[in-house]
C-alpha cells in the first residue's frame, strides 16, 4: 500500500523514524498509565522539532518553484522560525523571519541560534490579544520588496500551517501506527501540545485513513477550546482534499484541553516547570516550556484526575524546541508557585 502522502514531493531533512520510547519510571511515578514518549526532539534539524515534518513537503514544493528566500514568522524564541532558517541553509536559501515580541527576546536559546545561522530577524511589537495577526501583512510587505530585488520568496506561514504542513504529519502519523504495531502496543490515547493544529490535524486525519484507533489529544497552549478544535478540523480537511483521501473530520471527532494555557502562550506555568522536572529526573528527558512542558503538564492533570487509567497506554509526541529552555532559565532555576488545578473536563 502505498504511503497516503505518496503523491506529494518530498525532501528529506529529518532523520527517520524518530524514536518511541516506554517511560516506566515517570509512569511509576505517577501510578499508571503505560507511557511512551515519541522523540520528535530528535528529529535531527536544529537541535530537532515537530515542524521539521512539515517543512519537509513545503520546501520540496519551494524547490519545484525556484524559490530562493523563506519568509516566515512565530514568537521571538520560535521553534518553527529556528528550524525554517536551517533548513533554508542547507537548501542554499535565505531566511527572514519576522518574529512577534514575546516573554523572551535576548539573543539566547532559539534566537541564538538565530544569529549562529545569520538570519534576517525582525522582532515586532503586537497588541494584546493580536499577538500573531499583525505578522502576515509585515511578511506579504517583505515578500514585495525582496521581488523588486529580484528574489524569489516563499511566505510560510507561522508553524507551516497549511496543508502542505499539514501532511508531513499524516506521515508522521503512519510512522507511528508502524511502530505500533511492529510492537505490538495498543495505546488507547495519543497526547501532545496543540498551537496551530496542524500536528493534531495530521494525526487525526492520518489515524483516521489508517483506521486506527487510537484517539489524539490536544493540550492547548495558546486557544481556548472551541477555536483551537476549529482549527484542527479546517487543516484535517484542507489536507484530506490535497492528498485525495477519501475521509473527513468533524469536530466532535477533535479532543482538545484548554485547561493548562495559564498566563498566556509562551508563558510557562508552575504545572508546566513541575513537569519538565519531573521527566527529567526521572526518565533523563528535556522538553521545552512553551509546548511539550505545558502539553506533559496536562497529560499529568489529566492522569491525576483518572481521565487516563492505570490500564490505558498512552504516547506523548515531544515536539522539540529544547533551546529555549535557555532562554527561560530564570523560570526555571526558580520555584513558580503551584497552580490552581483547573477543571479537567473537554468541553
Amino acid at each position: 500500500m502505498a504511503p497516503l502522502t505518496a503523491s506529494l514531493p518530498r525532501i528529506i531533512l529529518g532523520h527517520w523514524p524518530t524514536p518511541l520510547h516506554e517511560l516506566p519510571r515517570l509512569s511509576a511515578a505517577l501510578g499508571g498509565p503505560r507511557l511512551f514518549i515519541k522523540r520528535d526532539d530528535l528529529t535531527g534539524l536544529a537541535l530537532g522539532g515537530n515542524k521539521c515534518r512539515k517543512l519537509e513537503y513545503v520546501l520540496a514544493d519551494a524547490q519545484r518553484k525556484g524559490i530562493d528566500t523563506l519568509i516566515t514568522s512565530g514568537s521571538s524564541q520560535s521553534n518553527h522560525a529556528l528550524q525554517t532558517a536551517a533548513a533554508a541553509r542547507r537548501l542554499g536559501m535565505e531566511a527572514y523571519l519576522v518574529l512577534v515580541r514575546g516573554v523572551h527576546e535576548q539573543i539566547q536559546g532559539n534566537l541564538l541560534l538565530q544569529n549562529l545561522l545569520n538570519s534576517t530577524v525582525r522582532i515586532v511589537e503586537a497588541a494584546p490579544g493580536e499577538k500573531f495577526s499583525a505578522a502576515p501583512g509585515i511578511m506579504n510587505e517583505l515578500a514585495d520588496e525582496l521581488r523588486e530585488q529580484g528574489r524569489n520568496p516563499l511566505v510560510i506561514p507561522a508553524g507551516a500551517e497549511n496543508a502542505l504542513g499539514t501532511a508531513g504529519w499524516v506521515n508522521a502519523a503512519e510512522e507511528l501506527a508502524a511502530q505500533l504495531g511492529e510492537a505490538s502496543i495498543h495505546a488507547q490515547y495519543v497526547v501532545l501540545a496543540h498551537s496551530g493544529g496542524g500536528t493534531q490535524a495530521g494525526l487525526v486525519l492520518g489515524f483516521k485513513a489508517l483506521q486506527v484507533a487510537s484517539a489524539v489529544v490536544g493540550i492547548s497552549v495558546a486557544y481556548e477550546q472551541s477555536l483551537a478544535v476549529d482549527k484542527v478540523v479546517a487543516l484535517a480537511n484542507d489536507t484530506a482534499r490535497l492528498l485525495a483521501l477519501d475521509v473527513s473530520v468533524a469536530s466532535d471527532e477533535v479532543t482538545v484541553f484548554d485547561d493548562y494555557i495559564g498566563e498566556g502562550y509562551g508563558i510557562p506555568t508552575g504545572q508546566c516547570v513541575d513537569a519538565i522536572r519531573l521527566l527529567a529526573q526521572t526518565e533523563g528527558i528535556f522538553l521545552d516550556p512553551v509546548y511539550s512542558g505545558k502539553g506533559l503538564a496536562g497529560l499529568i492533570d489529566l492522569i491525576r484526575r483518572g481521565r487516563f487509567t492505570p490500564r490505558d497506554t498512552v504516547v506523548f509526541i515531544h515536539t522539540g524546541g529544547v533551546p529555549a529552555l535557555f532562554a527561560y532559565h530564570r523560570e526555571l532555576a526558580s520555584d513558580l508557585p503551584g497552580d490552581a488545578a483547573p477543571d479537567a473536563r473537554p468541553r
